[in-house]
């Protein structure tokens, strides 16, 4: 076992837990009723101290000069799953039924299907098409990276119009959270849900924002959590209505965003067969043994647990149980206090490192303080430098 073998089987998950459950905690002390707690005179500081800001510079620096480094001599899964997957739509075969797509397993190198719904494939293909063959000789497998790059420029636009931050405090931020995804489908994860966000919350046009979520967690369906709670809440709404009868236009209302962007789901799925598609996605993520046939299940501290005791087929069964005790933990929580929980949460309990949702909960904690101020019409923070 080599050195970086080594740091993935071991160092990883160490890190990968500790890091989740400590944010985790930090969150909880920042919506603490201490409003003068450590964290938040910290933040502060962030927002206020020029220091700090060199610092977080510097950090980011570094950080994408390791990961180019890193993704230069270490082999990865996202590239060469969305490569193979566009080359094999594009050529005309189904990647969610034909075994064409690349996976990289301990035991070598095997071929799949796809494992993102179609809109995720649909837009690397489309940019595949228009300047894929530029690309591809200088990249190689990362022919996406100037697409990423392209939405985290254009991304940052819409952070601003969310945010009331400084340019000086807000790029380094948002620079050290996006960098490390280029190299993942995670950035088209992070870009629609952006997207999603400023038309749902921001410009309130429920069903454009909640196709965007849908497109969102179609990429990486951690989105989903968001998606879900939502949802939930808006079925109470409906179920409490009074004089439904008579109200069922306003019950329709309520619920058009998750009808309209499901039936958009849907139609997009339908060329490439509705059925293999979900079982394509949702079979390999969820049962632990389908998905160690083309990738390892390392990393968050259940399935760690579970792999330790050999009780892996129990791994269902435990995630059901914690996932019916949390709600029921929850339930007087408000919507956007169960999203951070259950962001969280699954960040421990999923069979497979989810570091996509490093991207959407510091975002969603900033978008929700920061709108959440504009509605006040204060500011958000300590008057900046």
């Amino acid at each position: 076992m080599d050195i970086s073998e080594i740091i993935f089987t071991s160092l990883g998950p160490i890190l990968y837990n500790s890091i989740f459950i400590a944010l985790w905690i930090a969150w909880l002390v920042y919506h603490s009723d201490d409003q003068e707690s450590r964290l938040k005179r910290l933040f502060n500081i962030y927002l206020t101290q020029n220091i700090i800001f060199y610092f977080i510079t510097l950090i980011t620096i570094i950080l994408f000069l390791f990961l180019l480094f890193s993704y230069a001599i270490w082999n990865t899964d996202v590239d060469d799953a969305i490569t193979s997957g566009v080359q094999a739509f594009l050529v005309g075969k189904n990647p969610y039924i034909d075994n064409v797509v690349i996976h990289h397993t301990t035991s070598g190198t095997i071929l799949g299907r796809y494992h993102y719904f179609p809109p995720d494939l649909l837009t690397y293909s489309l940019f595949y098409m228009l300047a894929g063959s530029f690309f591809y000789p200088f990249f190689d497998t990362y022919w996406f990276i100037p697409l990423h790059l392209g939405l985290v420029i254009i991304g940052y636009w819409f952070v601003t119009k969310i945010v009331k931050w400084p340019h000086t405090r807000l790029v380094p931020f948002y620079l050290l959270l996006l960098i490390p995804f280029l190299f993942t489908n995670s950035i088209l994860m992070w870009f629609f849900f952006l997207i999603g966000y400023y038309f749902y919350e921001i410009k309130q046009k429920k069903n454009l924002g909640m196709i965007l979520y849908v497109f969102a967690a179609s990429v990486k369906y951690m989105v989903g959590i968001i998606i879900v709670i939502y949802m939930i809440e808006a079925i109470k709404e409906v179920v409490f209505l009074k004089d439904k009868i008579i109200n069922w236009k306003k019950g329709l209302e309520i619920l058009s965003p998750y009808i309209t962007s499901s039936l958009c789901l849907l139609v997009i799925s339908l060329p490439f067969n509705v059925f293999e598609v979900f079982i394509s996605v949702f079979i390999y993520q969820g049962v632990v043994g389908v998905r160690e046939e083309v990738a390892q299940s390392v990393g968050p501290l259940l399935i760690e647990i579970l792999k330790f005791s050999s009780l892996e087929m129990l791994y269902l069964i435990c995630v059901c149980f914690i996932l019916l005790g949390t709600v029921i933990i929850l339930r007087k929580k408000t919507p956007y206090e169960k999203t951070i929980h259950f962001s969280f949460l699954v960040m421990l309990i999923l069979p497979f490192y989810a570091t996509e949702l490093f991207i959407t909960v510091p975002f969603w904690w900033l978008f929700k303080e920061g709108y959440q101020s504009l509605i006040e019409k204060k500011p958000w923070r300590t008057d900046f430098n």
